[in-house]
């Protein structure tokens, strides 16, 4: 793998840098609650959706960037992208605590500058993380990588639990919460001084211009063991975050309960965290040593197991502070060192040595992805179910990926003991975009079979306006999702995505029709004189049923035998009535919504630029755009006539 021989030294380098970078990122999770509600004073019945939209809007555009990092350092090497990592997060933290000066300067808000300062935090130390576990799979072959990866791994663990549960305890002191929000630009410089000194690259440079995303694309869609990887990354990288973030909001907003300080609760949560941290680094030996001598699919089916059991384990909690709460969190650790080690260990084996950068860049957007999706919904959990609610979410991923590693072992995708694949075989899609379509709704059952088991959290309690709007968010998700699929597959060149598309809009019309059945059946109990007084009243309620009535033929019009009853032409005909369905559901979004909600515009700028997309090809717009697009014809000299041409023909004829 490697063109020349990795010393001790340069694998130290990397374990520091990896800490150094882990520890970034936990600071600036760990003490954002307080923060928020000590500083900014944001009140605690937002604290849950205001957290989670942070960490989601950070997450979304480091998604626009991280990938992007990884070409880069396939092309020009790692080691500018750390440098360039540790001082973007070393900027974000220097400027985090001055926020609500630094607003009132701006005349933009506290809250919109701490928003900014977090993206640089997170983007700069996700750059390093990427950079660390591409490093680990450069400087390893496949013999050595388990044991060199998960020696970086653990010390990943180490900077985000170990030393994160000491700097945690700092804020209980006068004055504690600005040393803990400074701490991280002290380490972004250093972490930037040791690797511009200290770090090696001896990696071979990518020397196509082309960006090889098609290239990794079509290395997943192919293998997969690969599709196991990005499916992990996709539902495990949150947990931790679930467990920082969601664990710290469960506490502080118990304490008022059992009569202590909110800082007193966020040093309990630090060092609950931080005893998850030592179950992880205990445990990443004993996941070393099993993937070395076993098989990498079945340890991560294995960690997913015992993640996804801690978490619903923990669910069944009422009291935060009970130390019972230690077992289901040294279960969860346990899980996530399996978790942590064994995707990127066969992540490494797969990806071809040119674009192992790039590849771990697709991996970590993976997980971003993931980050962004269930954070957000965690965080809607947590205000309008409850605090636990987020468990029972992160659970059912874990389990979901579980059954696809089994499924794939049941299927002979596996490794003998001495590494050498057994059976290698195309797997259909289907069965994971099925089980993930279904995630939604799993999640949502989860939460109520909990809430029925827990004394004095009956499903009773649980608003019918969480329910609806929660499916009909989902709805709309699917539809864009749907309408995203043909632009997704022109840019990347993956056609094979196209046969998911039907699934997909159906799943849109299932969580609709939930959707109405909320409503008309749980919220009314079918009492029609009512329902048809409280739809006078509101129109938005106008606007979703005609949405209804579009997305209902295009439904049923779905099966095969049904087009070819109708023929073609008249059934695209039909279908092509879904941009109109698009625009009247955001249209229901952005008339039910409060007005200072701003994410009813976030879907609708995503269907307009995607409508946009769509509508280039159409006949009427079409010849407008290449009117646009098309370069300037060169100009050509006219043809001389009459006196002009007789003297132009004179001026020939005497050069000649």
């Amino acid at each position: 793998m490697t063109s020349r021989k990795v010393t001790s030294k340069n694998w130290n380098t990397v374990y520091m840098l990896s800490a150094l970078g882990s520890t970034i990122m936990a600071l600036a999770v760990g003490i954002q609650p307080l923060f928020l509600d000590q500083v900014l004073q944001i009140p605690f019945e937002e604290a849950g959706t205001i957290n989670a939209n942070i960490q989601v809007v950070v997450e979304i555009l480091s998604l626009i960037l991280i990938g992007y990092f990884g070409y880069l350092s396939d092309r020009y090497g790692r080691i500018p992208v750390v440098v360039f990592g540790f001082l973007i997060a070393a900027t974000g933290a220097l400027l985090a605590p001055f926020s609500p000066e630094l607003g009132a300067v701006l005349g933009i808000g506290g809250l919109v500058v701490y928003y900014l300062t977090r993206i640089l935090m997170s983007l700069g130390a996700d750059a390093v993380q990427l950079q660390m576990t591409t490093l680990a799979g450069d400087f390893t072959t496949y013999n050595n990588r388990a044991r060199f990866m998960t020696n970086t791994v653990f010390m990943m663990t180490f900077g985000s639990t170990i030393i994160y549960a000491v700097m945690m305890q700092i804020p209980k002191q006068e004055g504690g919460i600005w040393i803990v929000m400074l701490a991280p630009a002290a380490i972004g410089l250093l972490g930037a001084w040791v690797a511009k000194n200290f770090l090696v690259d001896n990696t071979p440079r990518l020397e196509e211009e082309e960006r090889p995303w098609k290239r990794v694309w079509n290395l997943a869609a192919n293998d997969p063991r690969m599709l196991l990887c990005f499916a992990s990354a996709f539902y495990t990288r949150a947990d931790m975050v679930f467990i920082g973030l969601f664990y710290m909001l469960w506490s502080i907003s118990f304490a008022d309960v059992v009569g202590l300080s909110r800082t007193d609760a966020v040093g309990h949560a630090g060092l609950m965290i931080g005893l998850t941290g030592v179950m992880v680094l205990i445990c990443i030996p004993f996941w070393s040593r099993f993937i070395e001598n076993h098989s990498r699919i079945a340890a991560i089916g294995a960690g997913l197991s015992m993640s996804g059991a801690g978490f619903i384990f923990l669910a069944l909690f009422v009291n935060p502070f009970e130390w019972g709460v230690v077992l289901p969190l040294m279960l969860i650790g346990a899980g996530q060192a399996g978790c942590l080690v064994a995707p990127r260990v066969l992540i490494s084996d797969l990806a071809p040595n040119k674009i192992q950068g790039s590849v771990q860049g697709a991996f970590n957007v993976a997980g971003g992805i993931g980050i962004v999706l269930l954070v957000q919904s965690g965080g809607y959990f947590f205000d309008a179910v409850g605090p636990r609610s987020p468990f029972v979410l992160t659970a059912t991923g874990n389990l979901l990926v579980m059954g696809y590693a089994i499924w794939l072992l049941y299927n002979g995708v596996d490794e003998s003991p001495k590494h050498i694949l057994q059976k290698l075989k195309k797997t259909d899609l289907k069965p994971l975009v099925f089980m993930t379509c279904l995630l939604p709704l799993i999640w949502l059952l989860g939460r109520v079979a909990v809430s029925g088991m827990l004394p004095g959290t009956g499903v009773d309690e649980m608003p019918v306006g969480f329910f609806n709007r929660y499916l009909g968010d989902w709805a709309l998700n699917f539809l864009i999702l749907s309408l995203a699929m043909r632009p997704l597959r022109e840019l990347t060149g993956a056609n094979k995505i196209a046969k998911y598309s039907r699934m997909i809009g159906l799943y849109a019309f299932f969580y609709a029709t939930l959707h109405v059945l909320v409503y008309v059946w749980f919220q009314w109990d079918l009492n029609w004189g009512e329902m048809a007084k409280d739809i006078a009243k509101r129109e938005f309620i106008i606007v979703g049923i005609l949405a209804y009535m579009i997305l209902l033929p295009l439904a049923i019009t779905s099966y095969k035998k049904l087009v070819q009853t109708m023929g073609g032409r008249n059934w695209k005909k039909l279908h092509r009535s879904v941009y109109v369905l698009d625009v009247v559901v955001v249209l229901h979004f952005m008339m039910a919504a409060e007005p200072e909600n701003g994410e009813p515009y976030i879907y609708g700028t995503l269907v307009a630029l995607l409508l946009g997309y769509r509508a280039r090809n159409t006949k009427w717009l079409a010849p407008y755009i290449k009117m646009v697009t098309r370069k300037p014809a060169t100009a050509t000299p006219a043809k001389p006539i009459g006196d002009d041409a007789r003297e132009a023909a004179k001026k020939a004829s005497a050069a000649e």
